[in-house]
């Protein structure tokens, strides 16, 4: 069976660009920052995305505070995560790419695969970025590929993450292989000190033992910033242990080397998903990865590229059956 793509989709009243094959129906808001707003599972109908229950998708503007119009979803962020000033200019939460309304390129087949391409211009910074969505026809494998061009005179510093919110229950895991993680943020100042480094995934404080790989109930009241380094390959996984359903992404680690960890157990907004986000570097604030010397750098006329790929997985089906597609 082929894939299929269409453009005459409507979300919420937004126009919508919808990729389906036989097991995914993935739906692309051009409108918003040409995120991706829903990855279903068709043989269940259930969206591994998480969805705000407070927020629709709408449009906004770019200098608008993130948070207060994120619906959920899979985003994409450049050139900062961290809203910071970076050499006089003021970029907001998750860059300034996130809130455009993206030019829809092309749509159509190609090999029995169904592919999307977008592309906008950066307000701020002076770049092109192209995102090409395709879903496989022959498994259930989604591929989102990104470019930024320089188009300026002057040398553009950025970061780079891509940033999928993943619905959670009592039972989900975090499967990551990593040797180590830093803690940056928790809403309980007993739970790590920021900057304190751990052996992944046991986190040890004063006042608990916390095993990061295991996600907590709402009731828990808890958000966790942290990232994920020294990374042993470029993947990882969020499953539900008990019913088997995963969500797998691989990505290429020399350049999204680590990742940051958004948990949040209740303890923002009374919200409760879990953000496992590839980053082209450590912190994920421009300005001061630029201090700390770990921010990237596109000189005129380059290119920064990367391709993320996705699948979804179920019983009787294996975590390392589905690594063997990706």
């Amino acid at each position: 069976m082929s894939a299929r793509v269409s453009r005459r989709a409507r979300i919420h009243g937004l126009p919508a660009i919808q990729l389906e094959n036989k097991w995914l129906k993935v739906s692309i808001l051009p409108g918003v920052g040409a995120k991706i707003y829903d990855l279903v599972w068709k043989p269940t109908g259930k969206n591994i995305l998480w969805h705000n229950p407070r927020i629709l998708p709408q449009t906004y503007p770019i200098e608008s505070e993130f948070d207060n119009y994120w619906c959920g979803g899979w985003d994409d962020a450049f050139p900062t995560c961290d809203e910071c000033v970076f050499r006089g200019q003021r970029y907001p939460s998750l860059g300034e790419l996130r809130s455009l309304r993206w030019k829809v390129d092309s749509t159509g087949r190609q090999g029995g695969s169904a592919v999307a391409r977008l592309s906008t211009l950066g307000p701020i910074s002076p770049v092109s970025a192209v995102k090409t969505v395709t879903l496989e026809g022959q498994a259930p494998v989604v591929r989102m590929h990104y470019k930024i061009v320089n188009l300026g005179p002057m040398n553009v510093d950025f970061l780079w993450g891509t940033h999928p919110a993943v619905s959670i229950t009592d039972h989900t895991i975090l499967h990551i292989p990593a040797r180590h993680g830093i803690a940056a943020q928790c809403n309980d100042l007993a739970l790590g000190h920021v900057g304190q480094r751990y052996d992944w995934p046991i986190l040890e404080t004063k006042s608990a033992r916390i095993a990061m790989d295991k996600v907590q109930g709402i009731d828990a009241n808890l958000c966790f910033g942290h990232y994920a380094i020294d990374l042993e390959d470029g993947w990882y996984a969020i499953e539900d242990a008990e019913s088997g359903e995963g969500f797998l992404v691989r990505f290429p680690p020399d350049q999204c080397p680590c990742l940051w960890l958004w948990l949040n157990y209740g303890g923002w907004r009374g919200l409760h998903h879990v953000i496992v986000e590839p980053w082209t570097s450590v912190p994920v604030n421009l300005a001061q990865a630029h201090e700390q010397k770990t921010s990237r750098c596109l000189r005129p006329g380059e290119e920064f590229s990367v391709e993320v790929r996705a699948t979804l997985y179920h019983k009787p089906e294996t975590l390392e059956d589905a690594l063997g597609r990706l």
